[in-house]
């Protein structure tokens, strides 16, 4: 099921950059809903190299794998349901870490020390990421 550029498969938001190619405008108005809406989305045609993907699944790995009283330096809620967030007992599967200013090396350097190596592939998705968007 397709509509308006964003289809549903399993509830998650489906977003095909290539359907937007015309109208970024559009695009920004279905990632902003769909980040308001679900905190996450599936990006078709966004041709991020596949490397960088595994590598930045690789850093959110082990950000995920630090200890709770690291992540728990993390818990300051600049905006709703930033910071990190626990499995409770209503989701137990369920386990978030966001930074309000990724970009901010004194932001990620007061939650956790990131090595060079998670910082450069960090910044190169989000810049990835943000490129597409612009």
């Amino acid at each position: 099921m397709r509509k308006n550029g964003m289809a549903k498969i399993s509830n998650i938001p489906v977003i095909d950059l290539q359907e937007f190619a015309d109208n970024p405008k559009e695009l920004k108005n279905k990632l902003r809903e769909a980040c308001e809406d679900w905190g996450c989305f599936r990006l078709m045609n966004h041709q991020i190299y596949l490397n960088l993907m595994a590598e930045i699944k690789k850093v959110v790995r082990s950000l995920l794998d630090l200890p709770l009283e690291i992540k728990m330096r993390n818990t300051e809620q600049v905006i709703a349901g930033s910071g990190y967030m626990a499995p409770s007992a209503t989701n137990p599967l369920y386990e978030g870490l966001g930074l309000y200013n990724m970009a901010s090396s004194h932001a990620v350097q007061s939650f956790c020390s990131a090595s060079p190596h998670q910082t450069s592939v960090s910044l190169s998705f989000f810049l990835t990421f943000i490129c597409y968007i612009i």
